[in-house]
């Protein structure tokens, strides 16, 4: 798996963005602002951290993000009034993710996120009415999830396991699993 500290190695992607394209200073800006914002303002972004621009953060009080992560451009976060969303320090979460935490989601240290994925924490009971429950989701610790997978309701993903992309994860995964499909399901132990 890919040292996530690679990942978000700040220097080097700046001047990377700013040597091949001399406009990509915009866009560089923007996250700067967008990083001011949460990190100074709302208090929810720890140290060394970036939060890219177009991110939204609602319900910010019940967000916490810890040091030095990369949320990329465009990403939602909803905690809900009683819910909480916390990440671990070195995480990555990549664009347009979007991540529903009012049954609290747990993303441990060293894990990404890749892009397009789908968090919730929201389960609705077919057989009573649709009745709402709220059940949390945990991502432990140097967890890779692929592009575009959805992870629902309390579903646990154990330690340094991969999902693979498209996949719906929708039971429990445990530590150490390369896991792919509809609804995913471990193909190997790592």
């Amino acid at each position: 798996m890919k040292n996530p500290e690679e990942h978000i190695n700040k220097k080097k992607r700046i001047i990377k963005a700013l040597s091949s394209h001399p406009l990509e200073w915009i866009p560089i800006i923007r996250a700067g602002f967008t990083t001011f914002l949460y990190r100074y303002i709302q208090r929810c972004v720890g140290k060394n951290s970036i939060v890219g621009r177009g991110t939204k953060i609602i319900n910010f009080t019940n967000v916490k993000i810890g040091s030095n992560c990369l949320i990329q451009d465009y990403v939602y976060m909803r905690a809900g009034a009683d819910g909480r969303i916390e990440i671990g320090d070195h995480c990555a979460i990549n664009s347009f993710a979007k991540l529903f935490g009012h049954g609290g989601i747990e993303i441990q240290e060293h894990s990404q996120l890749g892009p397009g994925c789908l968090l919730t924490t929201t389960h609705h009971d077919y057989i009573d009415n649709l009745r709402t429950e709220f059940r949390k989701i945990t991502i432990g610790r140097r967890v890779w999830i692929g592009a575009n997978t959805i992870i629902l309701s309390g579903v646990k993903i154990g330690d340094s396991s991969v999902i693979g992309a498209g996949s719906i994860v929708t039971k429990e995964i445990p530590p150490n699993s390369i896991a792919v499909g509809s609804p995913a399901k471990v193909i190997k132990q790592i």
